[in-house]
């Protein structure tokens, strides 16, 4: 593999790919190795090396808990992890490679029904075939440049790290406050003169809050939108305000990052396109035969993308890597997602058959997340569900039954050390009773009859007293976004108390700045920096007195 036509630009310094990487010499011997390591050029040098030598990565973000991550290194046995943070993980070697295991290129893991992680083993004539499918729809023009803003951890990083370099464009890393801040992500790209952007929709609605204009995206020539479902709004605005191609990106971890491309830069209305080369795309019924044309089914995805499996889960593959009735001999991955092919070809996502949802792109189990809560002490029995604002505005709410109150900040801790931020409710109700089926089971589709047996609520009997009218406008600006009364708060209510995401914060960030006429400092656009809202009052006072 050549990656010497590429360049990575990260805090503002050039470097080309033909950089050795010393390091690595200790690291010759493995076959399967896990990259912990921090957003620096050093991450995608490791990467790089593990491709040129046939070892099979498995990349991780060193912010999730501890526990999340040993989980992944137990169930995956490297034999080595390469790591440039300070952290007590133990590794377990693999048994002995056979000759199948030396064509992985990855193992990603993904959120779990069971209530653990799965990984996925990615070939590396997949991961070829990704890139070459791709680039032969979208421009991946030698010395053009890409902003690469992903987690390591979610494999659309792959398309602005290794296909990026592979085609020898210049990669723009972001940090870690880049990835996160607005600000510092839109002066990353206008500053850096970025060609290519791919972002999940949530994210580019967190750009366009701060910047409504998207004065950021002037030099863009390819938006590449992906991970969850793409509004039609949110085009709209695009194609109006940017002179780019617009892209719906399509496709699941097990069929290697994306399988299908629609150009939407002149449409209006959403499909995901059709199959990039060596793939195609069936819709069956639950008698796994095909549907007709226009009938709505569940999205089938087979051809050269096609994972291995499930590592050490040979149920979950034999039960998710299926051949349909039509054709015995073709081997497909069953995506839980539910399509219908339009009359001009198309193919039109429609939504998911099961509890898996997308929060910001990232692919989330209910079932994992309720697993973790049911082991906290004193909680009976919980129900994960997704409140959706609007298209890019959806957060996690938890219900729960329990003989008694328990502080949202006492399950928030617990969670936190289990699961990574992007999993964590930020909204628990305690309920009388759920709602059952016939069979017994949790009926999620009445949960909404479940609130009006909320007990515990936090938001009862509270006052907000000898307020002045700076403290009643910026309350105001809050609750307008948040749908509370004034009598529903005081300033000493926390953030992580109310239903509050980033990109809300976000929304109330630019009318704060707006109505009273200052900017937030770059440090200050991190949710977690105002614990409560009496801190931001107190901000946004020392900024304008």
């Amino acid at each position: 593999m050549d990656f010497t036509k590429g360049k990575i630009i990260f805090d503002g310094e050039e470097t080309v790919m033909n950089s050795s990487v010393p390091y690595f010499k200790e690291y010759n011997g493995a076959t399967r190795v896990a990259i912990l390591m921090k957003r620096t050029p050093d991450l995608l040098f490791t990467i790089f090396e593990c491709l040129k030598k046939h070892i099979t990565f498995i990349p991780i973000d060193p912010t999730y808990p501890k526990e999340h991550i040993q989980y992944i290194i137990d169930d995956s046995k490297p034999d080595a992890i390469i790591s440039d943070v300070d952290m007590d993980i133990n590794c377990t070697k693999h048994d002995q490679t056979t000759t199948d295991e030396i064509d992985i290129a990855y193992i990603l893991y993904t959120s779990g029904s069971t209530g653990n992680p799965k990984g996925v083993e990615i070939h590396r004539s997949a991961l070829f075939n990704f890139i070459e499918g791709v680039s032969e729809i979208i421009d991946f023009s030698e010395g053009k440049r890409i902003a690469c803003l992903t987690t390591v951890s979610f494999d659309i990083f792959l398309l602005e790290s290794v296909m990026a370099i592979y085609k020898g464009l210049t990669v723009v890393l972001a940090d870690e406050n880049e990835q996160r801040n607005p600000k510092l992500m839109a002066k990353l790209i206008q500053e850096n003169m970025v060609n290519m952007i791919q972002m999940t929709p949530s994210r580019m609605q967190l750009l366009l809050n701060y910047d409504k204009e998207l004065s950021c995206l002037k030099s863009i020539q390819d938006i590449m939108i992906g991970g969850e479902p793409f509004p039609l709004s949110l085009l709209h605005i695009l194609q109006n305000k940017t002179d780019a191609r617009i892209y719906n990106m399509y496709g699941p971890t097990e069929t290697t990052v994306w399988s299908t491309i629609s150009d939407l830069t002149h449409k209006n209305r959403i499909d995901i396109g059709n199959p990039i080369k060596n793939t195609e795309i069936f819709l069956i019924d639950e008698n796994l035969c095909i549907v007709p044309k226009e009938q709505a089914g569940e999205i089938c995805i087979a051809g050269k993308g096609l994972a291995k499996g499930y590592i050490g889960r040979k149920d979950l593959t034999k039960e998710k890597f299926i051949y349909i009735n039509q054709n015995p001999k073709i081997r497909v991955y069953r995506t839980g997602d539910i399509g219908r092919l339009l009359q001009n070809g198309d193919l039109e996502y429609l939504g998911r058959y099961d509890n898996q949802v997308k929060i910001r792109g990232h692919r989330i189990e209910l079932e994992e997340i309720e697993k973790h809560l049911g082991i906290f002490d004193g909680v009976i029995q919980s129900i994960v569900t997704v409140i959706e604002k609007t298209n890019t505005n959806k957060f996690l709410e938890a219900f729960y039954m329990s003989d008694k109150a328990i502080p949202q900040k006492e399950i928030t801790a617990y969670l936190s050390q289990k699961l990574p931020e992007y999993m964590i409710p930020v909204r628990f109700k305690r309920i009388k009773a759920f709602i059952y089926t016939a069979n017994g089971k949790i009926d999620r589709n009445r949960i909404s009859e479940c609130i009006e047996m909320e007990l515990d609520d936090f938001t009862k009997d509270i006052n907000i007293d000898e307020i002045n009218d700076i403290h009643k406008e910026i309350i105001e600006i809050v609750e307008s976004t948040l749908d509370f009364k004034i009598s529903d708060m005081k300033l000493e209510t926390e953030f992580s108390e109310i239903e509050i995401d980033s990109i809300t914060f976000i929304r109330i960030v630019t009318i704060l700045e707006d109505n009273f006429d200052f900017e937030f400092d770059d440090e200050m656009l991190l949710l977690n920096t105002f614990p409560t809202i009496k801190s931001m009052i107190d901000y946004v006072k020392s900024k304008i007195s």
